[in-house]
């Protein structure tokens, strides 16, 4: 199906304009994503490799492992050993404000074959000014010392305990949902998001829940004719 058929051929967002985007896989074994595969290709191809890690941020701050469902300390893939960029938002499960970041590697590019060893990294000046003056205009300082102190938090202990709950509280539903048969897209969760097969009635139960003072959002699922009409419902837990 063509990206963006679910739309009716139409390009309504920024990224549908000036990218193509296609679907891929997780590793089935670990649910992860495989950044070092993903780095090949880009090198082979002469690309740059960009993460957006919005959903998962909090996670990765954490060190939480994505691939197993007990709460052994391992690390999380690591998108930025391998990314030349990494953005996120900050008002997810880094528990932030409305806000986003850019990461980008700076400084001396890696030796490779057919390339001059000085060669440099260019991204500080380009996003820059594609954020100021392209993009956005003044700064919102009370935005930026909101999420300073909530990246301070992230570093701390209590934050990985706290991570460490949400992702408890997020299997918890996803188990009680299964055993009343209902379906989740890939039968269950590995991080903080529960995706909920419910079709056709996904758009609906959006509603229903709304009235009923609790938030969730409508999600396509695969074999949705529409995005307009979607048959799914993702539920995100970030509190304790």
């Amino acid at each position: 199906m063509d990206p963006v058929d679910a739309w009716g051929g139409k390009k309504i967002s920024a990224t549908s304009i000036y990218f193509e985007i296609f679907p891929y896989k997780v590793n089935q074994e670990t649910g992860d994503w495989d950044y070092k595969k993903f780095r090949e290709v880009a090198d082979k191809i002469g690309a740059y490799l960009l993460c957006d890690m919005a959903h998962i941020s909090g996670l990765v701050a954490a060190q939480i492992n994505l691939c197993i469902l007990g709460f052994r300390k391992l690390k999380t893939a690591d998108p930025f050993e391998y990314c030349d960029i990494v953005t996120t938002t900050t008002h997810k499960s880094l528990r932030g404000p409305r806000a986003g970041m850019i990461f980008y590697r700076k400084g001396p590019k890696p030796p490779k074959k057919g390339k001059p060893e000085d060669a440099v990294y260019d991204f500080e000046d380009k996003i820059n000014f594609a954020i100021f003056p392209s993009l956005q205009g003044g700064p919102h300082n009370h935005q930026i010392g909101s999420f300073a102190i909530a990246l301070k938090q992230a570093m701390s202990t209590g934050f990985e305990a706290y991570a460490k709950q949400v992702k408890a509280n997020v299997v918890a539903i996803g188990k009680y949902l299964i055993d009343k048969g209902y379906k989740l897209v890939t039968g269950g969760t590995e991080n903080h998001l529960v995706l909920w097969d419910l079709r056709p009635l996904g758009n609906k139960v959006e509603k229903l829940c709304d009235l009923c003072n609790i938030i969730v959002n409508k999600n396509a699922v695969f074999g949705d004719s529409s995005a307009l009409a979607p048959g799914g419902v993702c539920i995100g837990k970030y509190c304790n």
